[in-house]
Formats: C-alpha cells, sequence, structure tokens
C-alpha cells in the first residue's frame, strides 16, 4: 500500500496537523497547537479531546504543497517531549 504524508494548518481551528497515510486511511497524526503537541496512532486514536482522522484521504481538500516527505513527518514524530 502507499505511504502518504500530509501537512496541513486549519486556521478555524488554530492547529498544524500531520497525517501520516497507509493507502486511504490514517495511521499516525501529530496536532500542534499553542502550547501543545498530540501524538496519535492506530494503538493511541484517542487523547483528550484528539482523535486520529478517522475519513479517507480523498476526504481532506489538499493541494500539491500539502504532501510532505516521510523525513519531515519522521522529524516532527520523533520530537515527541
Amino acid at each position: 500500500m502507499k505511504e502518504v504524508f500530509v501537512k496541513k494548518y486549519w486556521a478555524e481551528e488554530d492547529t498544524l496537523y500531520y497525517i501520516h497515510f497507509h493507502g486511504r486511511n490514517a495511521v499516525s497524526q501529530i496536532e500542534i497547537r499553542k502550547g501543545s503537541k498530540v501524538f496519535l496512532s492506530t494503538e493511541n486514536p484517542l487523547q483528550g479531546d484528539s482523535m486520529l482522522y478517522d475519513q479517507s484521504l480523498e476526504d481532506l481538500d489538499l493541494d500539491k504543497n500539502d504532501f510532505i516527505s516521510q523525513d519531515e513527518f519522521m522529524r516532527a514524530w520523533n520530537e515527541k517531549k
């Protein structure tokens, strides 16, 4: 299955999302808000008010600048603190 990595800012939530898709499904996600980072995965899909993206990749309104490399995603993922 194809691996896809996305970085998207949603102004209405003032949140930056990094999402790793395996095929059409999200398998890991980072949510960055003022003062907090939330790391979610299929093993840990819920944390507080945050939930691993549960829609298909095709449901997101993405443009070409939203797609990132696996390395960029992993750098953000490895910054768990």
